[in-house]
Parts: structure tokens; sequence; C-alpha cells
């Protein structure tokens, strides 16, 4: 299923797929392939291949299988029949609510999906079984009369591999309840492959995840993870071709339960894991022996995740302020203007021209609320009012950068500055890159319009 121009249920793009709802015919569906496939054993894909004629295939296309992969034709028949199931069956989305003292309707939300292609032992319940141990924990301290400011709401989704189903619906059918209230959602789908930790943010969340990671004790380094990552990534810069990296990835595409928060309704998303080679990724092999012989053996990494997730969603719920910081994404988002106008003509590149003032606009604006944040916290006597008022604003900004419309040709994503490519790879400035790539200058000239007015929107939410 093509997730990339919408996720979720195929016959209600855009709207919730619950009893009653109106759907389309699945011809209608874009995001339904329109060429039949079927995955084969290789024992099938050996004979069905061997019998191929014709030239050599490219090199890139020689596979595993122990013969010369040709392009065809081949005069063998071959009867191939798919039975498919296109019933329409109920999927349970469960969700949990963990009732703030002061700002109950101010939401930190962690999920995981618990759906998986065969035994799921790292994709997901890797990351299940760290949400559970997070759950339990915090319902230790509320039972202790320790909970937190903020709502913590922890969700468990459904059919996940089907398209982000689950979450997505769920998105679709509370957008209205959500809107301006949702802090962050932070997501971990394989919790533990290994013991490199990576994370995947939007950069307002860079500084706090930074935070919670030099807190959190890697255990075989015995350093904070955050140190642990800076020592991995100069041991790897030594290596020919090495290119290094942030310890935040700020460039999110799809492929996890965060897309429908980021894409669709304009939360700030976290996604983060402990990797490793990971081979048996989507098949039977992926289960308890794997993950407890290779993958974490003592599953030492399992608590290790449990802790950090907890010490985000904790930070998250109890500042006194929303610890969220937009002078990143500013800076992030002149990065990639620069990087999609060097990609064009010089003709082109002058239609770009408003972004440059938009975006420092959005950059002053991220700065004022910074200074003002800094110096209510450092008053150590933060009023209510101001920082209720900031909290509004800094909640909401992220949904300035929402277009009503969408991006051009899927308008189910409507985030103007990350949407994923036709794979799960990350797309920056999504309408305005697309835009130039078809040569459509008319376009070009209205995604331009449209994202410099969703960067002042974000500015004027945090003035």
């Amino acid at each position: 299923v093509y997730d990339f121009r919408v996720p979720g249920d195929p016959l209600t793009p855009g709207w919730a797929s619950v009893p009653g709802a109106r759907r389309i015919a699945p011809a209608d569906a874009i995001s339904l392939p329109a060429i039949m496939s079927a995955p084969l054993s290789w024992r099938d894909a050996r004979v069905i291949l061997g019998a191929m004629r014709g030239p050599e295939a490219p090199s890139s296309w020689q596979g595993g299988l122990p013969m010369t992969y040709r392009a065809g034709p081949s005069s063998a028949p071959a009867h191939m029949v798919v039975r498919m199931d296109d019933g329409v069956r109920p999927i349970w989305t469960v969700t949990a609510r963990l009732s703030g003292t002061i700002h109950p309707d101010q939401l930190v939300i962690v999920g995981n999906h618990r759906d998986a292609w065969a035994f799921g032992g790292v994709d997901p319940s890797s990351g299940t079984a760290s949400m559970m141990e997070l759950a339990r924990s915090l319902g230790a301290l509320a039972k202790q009369g320790i909970r937190p400011k903020r709502s913590i709401v922890f969700a468990s989704w459904d059919a996940e591999e089907f398209t982000l189903t689950s979450s997505t619906e769920w998105g679709e059918q509370h957008a209205s309840e959500l809107a301006g209230h949702v802090v962050a959602y932070l997501n971990v789908d394989n919790s533990v492959s290994g013991r490199s930790f990576g994370a995947s943010a939007v950069p307002s969340l860079n500084r706090v995840v930074a935070e919670a990671a030099d807190a959190v004790i890697d255990p075989d380094s015995g350093r904070s993870i955050a140190a642990a990552f800076q020592r991995s990534k100069r041991e790897a810069s030594a290596l020919p071709g090495a290119t290094g990296g942030d310890l935040v990835n700020n460039r999110l595409g799809s492929g996890s339960d965060y897309t429908v928060f980021l894409n669709f309704l304009g939360v700030p998303v976290l996604d983060m894991s402990f990797s490793g080679p990971y081979g048996v990724y989507h098949s039977i092999y992926d289960n308890h022996l794997w993950v407890s012989k290779f993958g974490d053996p003592g599953f030492r990494y399992h608590a290790v995740m449990t802790r950090l997730w907890g010490v985000l969603a904790l930070r998250l719920a109890n500042a006194d302020i929303v610890p969220l910081d937009y002078q990143p994404y500013a800076d992030r988002t002149r990065e990639f203007i620069s990087e999609v106008t060097n990609r064009l003509s010089p003709r082109d590149r002058e239609v770009l021209a408003p972004l440059t003032p938009a975006a420092s606009r959005f950059s002053d604006a991220a700065r004022t609320m910074a200074a003002r944040v800094d110096a209510a916290l450092a008053a150590r006597a933060v009023d209510s009012a101001g920082a209720e008022a900031m909290d509004r604003a800094l909640i909401a900004a992220e949904g300035g950068l929402i277009d009503r419309d969408g991006i051009p040709g899927r308008p189910w994503y409507r985030h103007l500055i990350y949407a994923p490519r036709p794979t799960y790879a990350p797309e920056v400035l999504p309408g305005v890159a697309e835009a130039a790539a078809a040569g459509d200058r008319a376009r070009l000239a209205d995604q331009v319009r449209r994202l410099a007015a969703a960067l002042d929107r974000a500015a004027q939410t945090l003035r």
C-alpha cells in the first residue's frame, strides 16, 4: 500500500474509519497499488527466475540466488493465482491516560504499535515491552501520589504494518480535540535491535532529547547515552567515506506511527531506537530467541529505552514551561531552503526569494520566544498566566506549518517542511521541492507563497 500518498484505511482517506463512515470504492483509492504483486519464497522464485531467458539483467538487479538473472522473456508458462481478502475488518486502538495535576488538557503522548508480520520480537514487541514497563513505572509513582503536571497518554496502535492504520484513524477521528493540546508525540517502534542509539525528531525537540540522553547511562560504556553516541561518532568518522551524524536527525520521512501527528495534525514528534545488524526484519526469525541471543542479551537496552522514554515524557510533562525550542527549527529551515535553492536554475531560484525573509522572521520570533522563556525560568518565579500563554504558543507553533490544502497530488500530507518521498525517505520542503522537480513554475510560485505564509503563521504564534 502506498502510504506515501495517504496512510490509514485506503477507503477513508482523510477522515476516520468508524462504523457508518463514508467509504470510497477500492478502484478510487490512490494508496492501493494498480499492479498486482505477491511475495514469493526463494524456492518458488528460483524456479521462475531459472526459466527466464533473454539478456542478462543489469548488475544492480542480480540477487542472492545462485543463478544469472535474466530480463526475459521466456516461453515457459507460469500460472499464478493470487487470493486477496479485501474485506473490512475491525482493529483495536488501546489508549490510557495518566491525568496531569496542573495542566490536564496538555498532552504528552507516547506510542508503539503491537501488530507484527510474524512473531515480531523486535518489530514491534521490543517497543511494546518498553512502553508497558514505562506505564507500570509511572503507574507505581501515581499510586504514591507522584503525578505529572501535564497528562501522559499511552497509545498501543493496531494494524501499523497495514499502512499505519490505527494511529492514522485515531488522529483523524480526534483531530479537533487534539489541536493545540499535544505537547509532543514520542514514538518507539523497534525499541532495540542493537546498541547504537538513534533518534529522529523535529528540531524543536533537539535540546530536550539531548538533555535526556545526557541523563541516562549506556550500560556498555558506563557513560551517558549522549557521550556514548559521540564516542561512536568519533570512531566512525575515522573510517573511509564516513559522514558522521548528529544525535538527533532532523529529517523525517514516514514508516511509523508518528506520521499522522506530524504530517496531518502538526504536532512535534520523536522516533527513537537502539539499533544494530537486524537481518531478520519482517521475517519469522524476528522472535524472542533472536532478541534474547543477538539483539539484546540480558535485555539491558530494553530497560535503558524505558528509562530514556520516561525521562523525556516526564521532562515534557513536568517543565514549568513547555521545553520546545524553535531556534534550531529556524536554523534547519534556512538550511533546507538553501538545499532546495541550490538544485534550481538561476531563473527558478528567483521564485524562491520570498522564503529568505520569511525564514528570518521565523528565526527572529523563535529567538524572542526563547529569550522570554529563559528570562521567566531564570527568575525562578514563573508567572502562571505568562507561563500558560507561552505554553499555548509553543504547543501551537508546529501547527502553523500545516497547510489545509496539503501538498499537490497528495493532500493528506499537510506539513510544508516535511513529507516522505515515494518511499520512507524524507523530503524537505516537499511542496516546493516537488514543484521544482516537475518544472512547473506556476505551481512552484504557489508553493513558495504557501510555505512563506506557513513560516509567518509559526512566527506570529511565537511572538
